[in-house]
């Protein structure tokens, strides 16, 4: 049996959120997780992955970012097609430079894609670089990244941090 004390250390040592999906379907996932990764690569650092991206952009999708359902809703499907159509396979399928390729061709057109694309670039870096009480950013990687401290939140001041000295 679990004292208190041994129960906060665990609670506290878990991630805030890594799911489970509640908004996306688990392909519509997998394929916005495959675009992330594209967009915030791992490198000598975590990426999007490691972030957990694709569940700060689904439980957004199930709250605050709800009037962009409909464009995910609607997108997903049309981008599966013209990926189909452009290489003969699945987004998901293609090896990291080929999906490059395709994610910059959509890039420079003028087809609801790119504003989509655009789209899923915004919610990305949202998610990597924003706090991780939103559901992204798991374990405050890209903050490590940055060698940024972890704002404490007390009550509703968002970040009480210490002031820099004068002189």
């Amino acid at each position: 049996m679990l004292d208190r004390r041994s129960f906060t250390l665990a609670l506290a040592a878990a991630p805030l959120y890594a799911g489970p999906l509640v908004w996306l379907a688990a392909d519509d996932a997998a394929l916005i997780e495959a675009i992330a990764d594209q967009i915030v690569p791992a490198d000598d650092a975590p990426g999007a992955l490691a972030a957990g991206v694709v569940y700060y952009i689904d439980k957004q999708l199930a709250g605050p970012l709800q009037r962009f359902q409909e464009t995910y809703r609607t997108s997903i499907p049309l981008f599966r097609a013209a990926c189909r159509e452009r290489t003969g396979r699945e987004f998901t399928a293609l090896p990291f430079a080929e999906r490059t390729a395709f994610l910059r061709s959509l890039e420079n057109g003028r087809s609801p894609l790119a504003a989509f694309f655009a789209m899923v670039v915004d919610h990305t870096m949202q998610g990597f670089y924003g706090d991780p009480r939103h559901g992204g950013n798991r374990d405050a990687v890209s903050w490590k990244m940055l060698n940024l401290p972890y704002p404490p939140i007390r009550g509703r001041v968002r970040y009480d941090l210490p002031k820099a000295r004068s002189g």
